[in-house]
């Protein structure tokens, strides 16, 4: 094959064509996106129960739903979590399952209990779920000419549908702004006047807005529809309401009640950069892209600016997009960069421009092709991909290098270019295949890894078993034609930049050799000494599974005390505003108060980019944390980036017990002795201390005495105080809420109940007649998990890493734990523990996939061992630089190691597999050393292509690159080291041995020597 190619240039020319332009264009097919497409069986199903306290929501709601669901098979973990007025339903699946049959599985089990669930409930939503989904875009709308309920009307009725509008768009959030309602606020003195009660008023509501159709008329020339028009039409109609008195007297509904066109209950407030404004959330569907999203809406903003009202504004204040644009384009220059120092590398190694062309050549038409199995497997271009190709570089370029080294040495002993290009190419086609296995054997375990993190690394893995796959081909296709034709006539160059440097060391390396052969049983206890040196170092390596990147913003979460109104969760968040506004590198900042409950706010705050910044993010939190502490009634939590996945903190833990007494007091200590340990800046728990709340309870033989039911107090008493909504009003083609309620200075004190009547039998009577009214201590949230009581403490970290604070923690808890509350390490630690084993697993499996391709392709059971051997010795390497570079051990840099097993062991194969070959002419000792001189440059020349092509990450700001290019550097370092010293004492001793062996079994009967060989 390698004939026909180099006989056959344009036919080999056009084979490489084809593969770059298919590449090329499945580039353009690629969508670009911040992380692989992953699709995580998640289901979740949001109840609304106004008016429910958290003990109803758990026992009417939540409980039901979780034994419904728990029947489902490959069911993982339920979750809930059960709030006043809502309630939320987790339901995580095994990987293995199907979303979509899970979710359609999922809605039949939540629709068959439509019937049990209580009236007044709002209709479940089920949705499937994504922890890492972020919003697109967020907007601010604002205006200095439109008040906020016109504001919301427009973004509502006209801003958002142009929105969805938009190819890919899924929904369009409207947070903060007043949202139009028509207020019907009666009067309770002038219902007793008149003899009604809220019943009547809504049952009069009711069947006066309504349209009937009616049928049809037809005669011999036309026909035509009846239909009876009884809806409101206007504010006059529903003021007009007929309302029939117990004395027959017909009153309008004006008289006992005061309608207005007004807005609804604010629940919500939006902020931007201390003002109010209505924020626009943009969110896209599933399959979607992103950066398509951002780009359609960028073109489309100033369409939408000039259509907005006079003196109105709409501004894009977070965009996701940005960053997904800004990693990527970071990593690819990297690529670039890599690619440049990896072929300035090669030229200093050779000083020839053609030599390095075709060597460099490599790389680029590696990468183009791989974007054409990138596209067949659905990848996307993210920073996984990315970071494949990246790490990837010098591997690439190594085939080639070998292949033209062979060349250059079978031209100098006088060959012609053509069988120089098959003989050279040839002579290495087993090295070539041996170190290209092991790079296919590391990555395909990474590739097939199982959880969540497989998932993830799938994309990851088979790019870089892609890339290698086009790096062997086009080096054995390519590379002998442009030798055999391009440095037919080559002279040998004159001017070698690196030339007298690898002379020199070879000259050093060589009193080197022959030192650790006088001594070979003392360079082996030097080594172990080294390698045992590890240990001391790798306390102070700090452990951090998923670094966050500095992205350019944070977002401060607080809470106030439970009870607290949404006016003063707003009051304390103005005053985290004024601290965020005394920030240097401040670009602006958008408040949220009210998201998921009235005590809950954030203020997501964005800097000005890091390359324009001197402080980093984690510094910036810092200067800051002793001051938003200062606030009192005020928790405050920090996260850096984007808030991803399930909103919990660097360290999670779940308190479960059997006494949920006993379950609160272990948590409350266990959160007291991490306040102790001093490193934690925020300590968020799920229990929260009760407020008080007022419960009417009834008197069940006064009700039968006046021919109440229960339910008809429950209805009297929710109308009034919440509000009934079940009317609409109908205008412009737009649907507006009405909103039935007792006016609002009726219900501002404990009195004020007294206010509220009922019509029996026995007359109007005042509902307090009817019951008595107690105050008590309001349950707080309930949290579930597997349909078990759980108390959540969420810590997020002001120093150390989550690894070293573990240990800690687990000294701390030693003692407080009981048969009936206990703890466990949950959130982020199970994902971690779980990734870590598959990680370990796959490392293990690539050293013996390794072994034994090795085993397979030297045809010895013992000479792979020498070459295993530089594995353990690169992680002195790797150690040590992530020590000095002060870099974390994460799931980076995890699988640097595992993708080092693959790369180490290269240097290894080209020393071994030269020695085998001169052993059949050479003393052992002779031959090893001719070996290591004839493959010093080379490997040499291979492993700092590799190390210079991970320099840039090193210096990157997202600490998942950096420290896997701290890891990469650090073991190709001490694989360059190693083989020099380690790998042939190793060989050389095992060769003995296995030559003692062979003697021995040949001087047995019927011979045994030809056996031993594969030893």
């Amino acid at each position: 094959m390698i004939e026909f190619f180099v006989k056959r240039p344009v036919t080999t020319i056009m084979f490489v064509s084809l593969l770059v332009i298919l590449g090329i264009v499945s580039f353009f097919n690629l969508n670009l996106d911040k992380q692989p497409k992953v699709e995580f069986p998640l289901i979740t199903i949001s109840f609304v129960y106004p008016g429910a306290s958290p003990a109803e929501m758990e026992s009417l709601v939540i409980n039901k739903v979780e034994d419904a669901v728990s029947e489902l098979s490959e069911v993982k973990k339920i979750r809930s979590q059960s709030y006043e007025n809502f309630g939320l339903v987790l339901v995580q699946f095994l990987l293995s399952a199907d979303s979509n049959t899970k979710f359609i599985e999922v809605k039949d089990k939540i629709d068959a209990l439509a019937n049990k669930f209580p009236k007044g409930m709002q209709k479940p939503i089920v949705q499937k779920f994504d922890p890492f989904v972020q919003p697109v875009m967020e907007m601010a709308l604002t205006s200095s000419s439109l008040d906020e309920k016109a504001l919301y009307d427009y973004a509502d009725k006209t801003l958002k549908d142009r929105l969805l509008a938009i190819k890919d768009v899924a929904s369009v959030e409207i947070i903060g702004g007043q949202e139009r309602q028509i207020n019907v606020r009666l009067d309770p003195m002038l219902m007793k006047e008149h003899y009604i009660s809220t019943e009547d008023v809504l049952g009069m509501m009711q069947t006066q807005n309504m349209n009937i159709p009616s049928g049809e008329i037809e005669n011999t020339l036309a026909s035509y529809n009846v239909k009876f028009v009884g809806e409101f039409e206007s504010m006059e109609d529903i003021a007009k309401v007929s309302l029939i008195t117990r004395n027959g007297e017909i009153v309008p509904l004006s008289s006992i009640a005061t309608i207005e066109d007004g807005y609804k209950k604010i629940e919500k407030v939006a902020r931007l950069n201390g003002k109010n404004a209505l924020i626009l959330s943009v969110k896209k569907s599933s399959d979607s892209n992103a950066v398509n999203i951002g780009r359609q809406i960028q073109r489309k903003m100033k369409d939408f600016t000039a259509s907005l009202p006079t003196d109105t504004s709409l501004d894009i204040v977070t965009d996701n997009t940005k960053v997904i644009i800004r990693e990527n384009i970071n990593t690819e220059m990297d690529i670039l960069i890599g690619i440049v120092l990896t072929v300035v590398i090669l030229f200093l190694f050779t000083g020839n421009v053609r030599l390095t062309f075709i060597a460099s050549l490599i790389i680029p038409i590696s990468i183009i092709a791989t974007f054409f199995l990138m596209d067949a497997f659905d990848f996307t271009i993210n920073f996984l991909t990315l970071l494949a190709l990246a790490s990837a570089l010098g591997t690439l370029i190594s085939n080639a290098i070998v292949i033209i080294d062979s060349f250059w040495l079978h031209l100098k002993q006088g060959k012609n270019s053509f069988d120089a290009a098959i003989q050279g190419t040839k002579e290495v086609t087993s090295a070539i295949l041996a170190a290209t296995g092991t790079n296919l054997v590391v990555f395909l375990p990474i590739a097939f890894m199982k959880g969540i993190i497989g998932r993830f690394m799938f994309s990851f893995g088979m790019t870089v078993v892609f890339v290698t796959i086009f790096s062997l081909v086009v080096s054995f296709i390519l590379t002998p034609m442009l030798c055999c034709y391009l440095l037919k006539n080559a002279k040998p160059t004159r001017f070698v930049p690196l030339r007298r440097t690898v002379e020199f060391l070879i000259k050093k390396y060589e009193k080197l050799f022959h030192f650790i052969f006088r001594f070979p049983k003392w360079t082996v206890v030097a080594v172990l000494i080294f390698f045992v040196s590890v240990r001391y170092v790798t306390p102070y390596i700090s452990g951090n599974f998923f670094p966050r990147s500095d992205e350019d913003k944070f977002i401060i979460k607080s809470q106030t005390p439970q009870g607290s109104s949404l006016d003063y969760t707003l009051s304390l968040t103005q005053r985290v505003e004024e601290i965020v506004r005394n920030i240097p590198e401040l670009e602006s900042y958008i408040s949220l108060v009210g998201i998921k409950g009235a005590e809950n706010s954030s203020v997501t705050v964005h800097l000005s980019s890091r390359e324009k910044r001197k402080r980093k993010d984690t510094e910036i939190i810092t200067s800051i944390i002793s001051k938003l502490s200062q606030i009192a009634d005020l928790d405050v939590s920090i996260i850096r980036g984007a808030q991803k996945g399930f909103d919990e903190g660097d360290m999670t833990l779940a308190i479960y017990g059997n006494d949920y007494d006993k379950m609160i007091d272990l948590s409350q200590k266990m959160e007291d002795k991490m306040i102790a340990t001093g490193y934690f800046q925020s300590i968020s728990s799920s229990y929260k201390k009760p407020k008080k709340e007022l419960c009417f309870l009834p008197n069940t033989s006064t009700l039968l005495e006046n021919g109440i039911r229960d339910v008809q107090v429950g209805a009297a008493l929710r109308t009034a105080l919440y509000g009934d909504d079940n009317n609409i009003y109908k205008e412009g083609g737009k649907e507006y809420n009405i909103s039935v309620k007792m006016n609002d200075r009726y219900v501002r004190g404990l009195d004020d109940i007294h206010q509220i009547h009922l019509i029996t039998r026995n007359g109007l009577l005042p509902i307090t007649s009817l019951g008595r009214i107690e105050k008590r201590e309001a349950v707080p949230p309930i949290v579930h998990e597997d349909k078990q009581r759980v108390i959540k403490l969420d810590g997020m970290l002001g120093k150390s890493n989550p690894s070293h604070m573990k240990k800690i923690l687990e000294k701390e808890f030693k003692d407080l734990t009981t048969e009936d509350a206990w703890y466990v390490f949950s959130g982020a630690d199970e994902t971690q523990r779980e990734s870590a084993l598959e990680i370990v697993k796959a490392f293990f499996l690539a050293v013996v996939l390794t072994y034994m391709l090795l085993a397979a392709l030297l045809n010895s059971f013992s000479y792979p061992i020498s070459i295993i051997l530089s594995v353990a010795t690169s992680f002195i390497g790797v150690y040590y630089t992530l020590f000095f570079l002060e870099e974390s051990i994460n799931i980076a840099s995890m699988l640097g190691m595992v993708m080092l097993v693959g790369l180490v062991v290269n240097n290894s194969i080209l020393l071994v597999d030269s020695t085998i070959q001169k052993m059949a002419a050479l003393d052992l000792k002779q031959a090893l050393w001719e070996a290591s001189k004839e493959r010093f440059q080379m490997i040499l020349m291979t492993s700092l292509a590799i190390v210079f092509g991970v320099v840039p990450q090193l210096h990157a700001i997202e600490e998942t690159k950096s420290s896997m290019g701290a890891v990469m550097m650090g073991g190709m370092l001490a694989s360059i080291l190693f083989t020099f010293v380690l790998t042939p004492i190793v060989f050389y001793y095992i060769e003995k041995i296995k030559r003692v062996f062979s003697r021995f079994f040949s001087s047995k009967k019927g011979g045994g020597s030809q056996s031993m060989d594969v030893l």
